[in-house]
């Protein structure tokens, strides 16, 4: 008996809501700060669902995040990166995500997977050449000495010389590939690549502009360098080519969506 009345008294109490009054107001996507769930909703179909074992650049990787500044960092979640499946995030360039959600990333990318203790007495190279554009010759000799036995051709990892490769990916690109390497497919990072060595800055340098120097440049076109995973130095038709800008310069249109 006590079980009924208990039973009886629940659905009376359920009977007294009014029958149409509004659930909790839903969150609004823009309210959302949860790393996770910000990460996961919009990161992870690239970079990996723990930032890693994705098709695009591995994020959870204490040494990319030490070499990367952390203002590098939030531009490429602001602005993605041109001529590539990155696009931008950020509302004011067209993307989903506030300014505040854009923090909330990059706070949670570093807190969750940076390790700067780890790092602090050692001298890293930088993560741009800046103007050095380096020396190709010197490069041939390093990638010979370093590089060759995963990346000649017919070598296990595959070449990395060839000119087709070399017009998808930019100078950075290539750069930031010596420097982290891909610990998660099993390349080892710049520390370990001169034969039980760590590579000189100036060696990483020249490594890439000997790659560069073997990218096809259209005819009559300048090379020029351009941002971390764009359109190759001096080659390529995408948005902000050398060779859009050269068409362009003669029909008198205006370029959209190019590298900023």
């Amino acid at each position: 008996m006590k079980l009924a009345a208990a039973c009886v008294m629940l659905l009376l109490c359920a009977a007294c809501e009014p029958p149409g009054k509004p659930g909790p107001e839903p969150v609004s996507q823009e309210d959302i700060t949860d790393f996770t769930v910000l990460f996961t909703q919009n990161c992870s179909g690239c970079h990996g669902l723990e930032g890693r074992n994705g098709p695009a650049r591995i994020l959870n990787d204490p040494l990319y995040l030490a070499v990367m500044p952390r203002d590098e960092l939030r531009k490429t979640i602001e602005n993605g990166r041109p001529g590539t499946a990155m696009p931008a995030w950020a509302k004011k360039n067209g993307g989903p995500l506030t300014d505040k959600q854009v923090t909330a990333l990059v706070d949670g990318i570093e807190k969750h997977w940076a390790r700067p203790a780890s790092f602090k007495n050692t001298k890293l190279p930088s993560y741009s050449a800046g103007d050095d554009h380096g020396n190709p010759a010197n490069g041939k000799k390093v990638f010979a000495k370093d590089c060759f036995m995963c990346h000649g051709p017919g070598m296990r990892i595959g070449p990395v010389t060839d000119p087709t490769l070399l017009t998808l990916v930019s100078d950075q690109a290539l750069r930031t590939s010596v420097i982290v390497g891909r610990p998660d497919l099993g390349m080892p990072s710049y520390r370990n690549l001169a034969m039980g060595r760590a590579m000189s800055d100036r060696d990483i340098t020249d490594v890439v502009a000997y790659l560069s120097s073997l990218r096809p440049v259209p005819p009559n076109v300048q090379p020029e360098h351009t941002v971390e995973n764009g359109p190759g130095q001096g080659s390529g038709n995408g948005p902000g080519s050398p060779q859009q800008k050269n068409n362009e310069s003669k029909t008198g249109s205006s370029v959209r969506g190019g590298n900023k």
